[in-house]
């Protein structure tokens, strides 16, 4: 993947900064969602739970979807320090 003329600092932080744009990605892909409403159902908390700040809207499929995803990313990033190690 990498030669001796790259930046392996700067290639491990690239992979580092991707992770949170590619979970945002995928989730906006798996649960059809748009950017604003990820952001939106990061912050949502139920109307009838005012009082907990962890309460979510999220439905049981979005928080399965969300631990698969989760999984995947785990994997990506895996795979990617693997392959700058092995460099």
């Amino acid at each position: 993947m990498a030669n001796e003329n790259t930046n392996s600092l700067a290639n491990m932080h690239g992979v580092f900064v991707r992770i949170p744009v590619l979970f945002r990605e995928r989730m906006c892909e798996q649960c059809n969602w748009s950017m604003p409403t990820f952001y939106r159902k990061m912050r949502e908390v139920n109307d009838w739970d005012k009082d907990s700040s962890v309460a979510s809207t999220l439905s049981n499929a979005e928080k399965t979807m969300m631990k698969m995803v989760a999984i995947e990313v785990k994997e990506w990033l895996q795979n990617n320090l693997i392959q700058l190690i092995e460099a």
